[in-house]
């Protein structure tokens, strides 16, 4: 990935570098952090490497901040209201890095937008996890394929079980869940892909978002309202490919399965897998679902040493 130069100059030397850390924990966003506290080593840097997003303190006065070229340069202060250059925009200083980072790339977004959407992905691969066979070992395969396939590209993944396995799975750092996502996509403002960079933690090169906690939420969820978020992810965010881990209490299950590209349906060799794996098949025959079956790809699992083999 082509990374960006992101510089922070600014005379409070434990705000600058608090904040490099924080934004360049966010590796995901591909930016190359730079410091600085004086003028003239800024001013040497800029000679050498372009800048594409400068945050600069208005302790420097506006000539000097106009002497450092930057593709898009955003003025620290501590209170709202300052008069700054066209060139300049305003960031208030003591928030929240979420909403610092927030307004930045939605503001420079703005600018970019009519490239990006000459530069925009194909549509991306959706690839649905599901079996009618249940304690076969389906998270745990879903989340080495995720990993697998994200050796190769950008690859999300989503968990839609009842019963995800919480932070068995998944870390707890991250607050948000997928209820949260859902939500701002049916607002329908601002920029996704944005939200879920500040929404992922990451298995190996793949990111993921949180589960629903409540079973009750994740029932509440219509069967539209899931296949408008998952349309919406394949078509403008930088993933490549989105997993979806399918339990049978989403809405609309043979809806999305119908929807994905390719369908992973895990059995064993036992006689009653074999007799719930029919009457799922005869099931989508008779309600007219039997495409899902053409992209379906049937995997026989084995257990091993309390894993699962393919």
């Amino acid at each position: 990935m082509h990374q960006k130069n992101f510089v922070i100059c600014d005379q409070e030397a434990d705000y600058a570098r608090n904040l490099m850390q924080m934004i360049g924990g966010r590796k995901e966003l591909g930016f190359q952090m730079h410091m600085f506290q004086k003028l003239e080593p800024l001013k040497k840097f800029a000679e050498q490497k372009p800048i594409q997003i400068l945050l600069i303190g208005e302790e420097y006065s506006q000539e000097e901040r106009l002497e450092i070229p930057a593709a898009e340069r955003f003025v620290l202060v501590k209170a709202e209201g300052r008069y700054l250059a066209d060139e300049e925009k305003e960031l208030y200083k003591y928030q929240s890095v979420d909403q610092i980072l927030t307004k930045v790339l939605e503001l420079s977004e703005d600018k970019e937008r009519a490239v990006a959407k000459t530069l925009r992905k194909t549509r991306g691969s959706l690839i649905g996890v599901y079996s009618p066979i249940h304690r076969i070992g389906k998270t745990k395969y879903a989340l080495e394929l995720g990993k697998e396939l994200a050796e190769k590209g950008p690859v999300l993944y989503l968990n839609l079980e009842e019963y995800a396995g919480g932070e068995h799975y998944f870390s707890k750092e991250q607050e948000q869940n997928l209820g949260d996502l859902l939500y701002y996509s049916k607002q329908e403002t601002g920029n996704l892909g944005l939200r879920i960079s500040m929404m992922t933690g990451q298995i190996g090169n793949m990111d993921y978002i949180r589960p629903i906690p409540v079973v009750q939420d994740l029932q509440a969820v219509t069967a539209e309202e899931w296949l408008q978020l998952f349309e919406q992810i394949v078509e403008k965010s930088i993933y490549e490919v989105l997993i979806l881990d399918l339990g049978d209490s989403v809405n609309g299950l043979f809806s999305i399965l119908e929807k994905c590209d390719s369908v992973h349906t895990l059995s064993i060799e036992e006689p009653a897998a074999k007799a719930k794996l029919q009457q799922y098949t005869e099931n989508l025959l008779r309600t007219g679902h039997e495409k899902i079956l053409e992209h379906t790809v049937q995997k026989v699992v084995r257990s091993r040493n309390g894993g699962t083999v393919i």
